[in-house]
């Protein structure tokens, strides 16, 4: 049995904002790299926006994690034929101020 990685006290804590095509997998293929790297968002958001031509899978995901850690998945993200674009935001910063 694998032990998964809740964000821990010195993990930063990152948002991944991602925006995929809306295909039935989509969301599955995005999350599949925290389970591999045995990570466990603490929320993820997902909602289809536009329609038609137009119309993209908007999913943010919140997560703990080291910064080599946070870079990998954004990078696994970024590469997958589903996603169109990708963006990492270390969140660390404005929960400490707002702390």
């Amino acid at each position: 049995m694998s032990v998964m990685s809740l964000a821990s006290a010195g993990d930063a804590h990152y948002r991944l904002v991602a925006e995929a095509e809306p295909e039935t997998n989509s969301l599955l293929r995005v999350l599949e790299p925290f389970v591999i790297h045995d990570v466990v968002p603490s929320r993820v958001d997902v909602a289809c926006l536009g329609s038609g031509a137009d119309a993209v899978l908007c999913i943010d995901i919140r997560f703990g994690a080291d910064a080599p850690l946070a870079a990998r998945l954004a990078a696994r993200l970024e590469t997958m034929v589903t996603v169109r674009t990708c963006r990492l935001t270390d969140m660390s910063a404005a929960m400490d101020t707002a702390a």
